[in-house]
């Protein structure tokens, strides 16, 4: 899970890194890569070095990692991790989230919604189509799906090793399930917490043929879902 924490007129991004893996070292790189002019060949004019620039000057660009399983971050501590963000990024994570444990990621989902504020973006990137799945086997996970499509526990009928569409969980638990648990009002009536701004359930990235890596890169497709905090 990435956080892309408040940017202010003028005064730059400050990047917050959340993973369970150690990518300090690696993020350590990007942002130097990014921040740093790129080197020029010792014949290079003057033109072409009075030209040479970073991408992005370094007081334009904090980053910082944070080593850590998301979905055992709450409370006080995941409230204070996302105060003030304004774009949460979630890059190829949260089909493999939802595969670790379906009940801990709609919890995490549950408190992301009470943590950010109001106009935060959520931005969900990940495999698209039969590549983001998830199995319900337990009958405890099968309560969850029949509580999202508004039926008793126990009365779904689906048989162990079904699998459902990532999109559709997490578009229940956004869209409609975090209204019933979190958003009531004055009596029954629901609160909307967030509005769904955009979906793409097979995009491509090319690569440009103009550009050349040192190894070889492909093409891949990939979802794309971007809610709104209300």
């Amino acid at each position: 899970a990435e956080g892309d924490e408040g940017m202010q007129e003028g005064m730059g991004l400050d990047v917050t890194v959340i993973d369970i893996a150690p990518w300090s070292s690696a993020l350590q790189k990007l942002h130097a890569a990014i921040t740093t002019p790129p080197p020029l060949s010792a014949y290079a004019s003057a033109a072409v070095r009075a030209r040479n620039c970073a991408l992005v000057q370094s007081e334009e660009l904090t980053c910082r990692f944070v080593q850590r399983d998301v979905l055992e971050v709450e409370g006080e501590e995941l409230r204070a991790m996302f105060q003030g963000v304004i774009l949460v990024t979630m890059m190829f994570t949260l089909n493999e989230l939802y595969c670790s444990s379906i009940a801990k990621t709609t919890k995490f989902l549950f408190e992301l919604t009470s943590a950010v504020e109001r106009a935060c973006l959520l931005c969900v990137v990940d495999s698209p189509g039969s590549c983001s799945t998830v199995g319900l086997n337990e009958s405890r996970d099968k309560r969850v799906v029949d509580e999202a499509k508004g039926t008793e526990s126990g009365s779904l009928e689906t048989k162990d090793g079904k699998d459902y569409p990532m999109q559709w969980l997490l578009d229940h638990t956004l869209l409609e399930v975090a209204n019933r648990d979190q958003g009531r009002g004055e009596g029954d009536k629901e609160v909307k917490k967030w509005e769904k701004l955009h979906e793409n359930d097979s995009r491509w990235f090319r690569l440009s043929e103009e550009l050349r890596y040192p190894i070889k890169l492909e093409d891949m497709r990939m979802q794309v879902h971007l809610y709104q905090r209300l």
